[in-house]
């Protein structure tokens, strides 16, 4: 029997709009601003999408020394509430990404990310602090802009 990894599952609280988030995350030209790891490491990234359902999008995320390339398919698409895609990353294969968006109060909004179907503990952990790090730069680089 195979054990189960348990969902990633990440709460994060933004000075925003929900709109304003949920462009943040269907926007290329926005998106390669805070999406990759640590500062010492990557530079940015270089984002393409289709955002319907059952677009693709990648994203290579640019190292010093190498790239990583992320890949997927936009799954369900409720705007400003809520995207669903899969993930391809060299550790989670297949895996599946929801975003729910909710407005807390003006200029107030809460995300939450939802990953699974995690192969291993390993993967699920990186992708905890790697979510994690995106998400400090997306409040640092993007909505504090």
């Amino acid at each position: 029997m195979t054990a189960t990894i348990d969902d990633l599952v990440i709460k994060r609280r933004f000075k925003c709009s929900k709109r304003q988030l949920f462009d943040a995350w269907s926007k290329p030209a926005i998106m390669s601003n805070w999406l990759f790891g640590r500062r010492e490491n990557f530079c940015q990234s270089t984002i393409t999408n289709s955002f319907t359902v059952g677009g693709d999008y990648r994203v290579t995320m640019h190292m010093k020394d190498n790239d990583v390339h992320i890949h997927g398919t936009y799954t369900e698409i409720n705007r400003y509430n809520r995207i669903a895609f899969t993930w391809t990353s060299s550790v989670a294969a297949n895996s599946q990404v929801t975003l729910d968006f909710v407005e807390l109060s003006a200029n107030r909004s809460e995300l939450t990310l939802t990953h699974n179907l995690f192969t291993s503990e390993a993967a699920r952990s990186s992708h905890d602090g790697g979510w994690n790090v995106c998400l400090d730069h997306l409040r640092d680089r993007v909505i504090a802009a």
